[in-house]
């Protein structure tokens, strides 16, 4: 079968997608195979296979697909939200991408802030109003009730996969308005509790 037809429709494809979303290589590969499965089933799979990878090869030749810049954006992304390293790592890591990349683009996210990792468990303290953050923290409960809380909060930012040494240093923080004080000194290069 010719392969012109097929390489016209899968950089198509191609184009209309990452035309609205950033891609790694292994997750344009991975929506071409789908697409071929459903709209180019009557052409050789072995045609369909070797059409995948020159689309991909041309759209990474021509700038379209930049692992290194997806993982970058991810990641810098990611950290805004709250996100921890290890959290960003397992999340880069479902797109293919090498450890070097990964820690490059890391690398990168962190590059502003004086401590990265302090600095999005703040941020994720304050997304998820626990810690310093929660209003409720002393309001009149009892003691046993304002540990357990405590505890399912410090178990909230485990899951999140934020150590516990930075865990505590966030809990540790007198109220919200010291939080807010700590994410400040943190994007602007300062790291108080270093």
């Amino acid at each position: 079968m010719a392969k012109a037809p097929i390489e016209t429709r899968l950089m198509n494809k191609a184009v209309d997608y990452l035309g609205r979303y950033a891609s790694s290589q292994y997750r344009l590969r991975d929506v071409l195979g789908r697409f071929a499965t459903r709209k180019l089933d009557q052409y050789d799979p072995d045609d369909i296979a070797a059409a995948i990878d020159a689309t991909v090869t041309r759209c990474q030749t021509l700038g379209y697909v930049n692992d290194d810049a997806f993982a970058q954006s991810q990641a810098r992304s990611h950290r805004r939200q709250g996100r921890s390293q290890l959290g960003i790592r397992q999340r880069l890591r479902q797109h293919r991408l090498d450890d070097d990349v990964i820690d490059a683009a890391l690398d990168v996210a962190d590059e502003h802030a004086a401590n990265g990792e302090l600095l999005a468990a703040c941020r994720f303290a304050r997304r998820r109003r626990i810690g310093p953050f929660d209003h409720r923290r002393n309001d009149g409960d009892d003691r046993d009730a304002i540990m357990q809380r405590q505890q399912r909060q410090l178990g909230a930012m485990a899951r999140a996969g934020f150590a516990m040494a930075i865990s505590r240093k966030v809990f540790d923080l007198a109220d919200s308005t010291a939080g807010e004080s700590l994410i400040d000194q943190l994007e602007h290069g300062e790291d108080p509790t270093a």
